[in-house]
């Protein structure tokens, strides 16, 4: 359970610490003129969204208050995917889609490649799909996604966020021709991220404002995704 907590908390700046581990390549269309089909590797992404709340109460007294705290979050992300769920929403089939439109809106064919991918990280090897027939594979771990609130209160209300990283490689040799980070309401500006400001349309003032409104809430998280999902086409144009 501490661990847990441990996750929830960090999840608020894991866009900070990704920046600042991953090499940033960016994309050389005219040197790559060969790349036109891209296998696009089945995104990384959890099937529920994360509704963080960066500075609950409970993480003032220690270890009881890591409890606390994982109870609380589980509480939210599970009151956030029966919802979704309710209403018949997948937010990866949503971002694989927008994603696959992002590519095709650059002039890219695409394939699927359905393999077995956590959200933590990028592939580490691609030799297994080396048989799909496409000129490059495009590989993304959405690190997190959902809701984010800086604080309690007014002036820090809930909105939109995603934090991915992406990674082009030439099928051919396994070069990489492009790496980067997508944030989406980032804290703070990391360096070397693309980084996307929230729509202010989508905002909530608190946990059960986010839940009474459903059809907004779902627009919100979706327009994050598909916005992201944008911001990777526009690297490789």
């Amino acid at each position: 359970m501490f661990k847990f907590a441990i996750r929830a908390f960090a999840c608020a700046i894991v866009v900070v610490l990704a920046a600042c581990s991953t090499p940033e390549v960016p994309f050389d269309r005219s040197a790559n003129r060969g790349i036109k089909t891209i296998g696009v590797i089945q995104p990384g992404i959890e099937p529920t969204p994360r509704i963080v709340l960066a500075s609950d109460i409970g993480q003032s007294f220690g270890l009881i208050g890591a409890l606390v705290d994982a109870s609380m979050q589980a509480n939210r992300d599970g009151k956030f995917g029966a919802m979704l769920q309710s209403a018949h929403v997948e937010p990866p089939a949503e971002f694989l889609a927008a994603l696959k439109a992002s590519l095709a809106a650059q002039g890219y064919q695409t394939v699927d490649i359905a393999v077995a991918h956590g959200s933590s990280s990028l592939l580490k090897s691609y030799a297994a799909i080396a048989t799909v027939p496409s000129d490059a594979y495009l590989d993304i771990a959405v690190v997190n996604y959902g809701y984010l609130a800086a604080g309690i209160g007014d002036s820090t209300p809930y909105r939109p966020f995603t934090g991915m990283r992406c990674r082009l490689v030439r099928s051919s040799d396994g070069k990489v021709l492009m790496e980067d980070v997508i944030a989406y309401n980032p804290i703070g500006t990391p360096a070397n991220t693309v980084t996307i400001a929230p729509d202010p349309q989508y905002t909530f003032v608190d946990f059960d404002a986010l839940m009474a409104d459903r059809g907004r809430a779902v627009d919100g998280m979706n327009k994050a995704l598909t916005d992201s999902a944008a911001a990777v086409g526009r690297l490789l144009q």
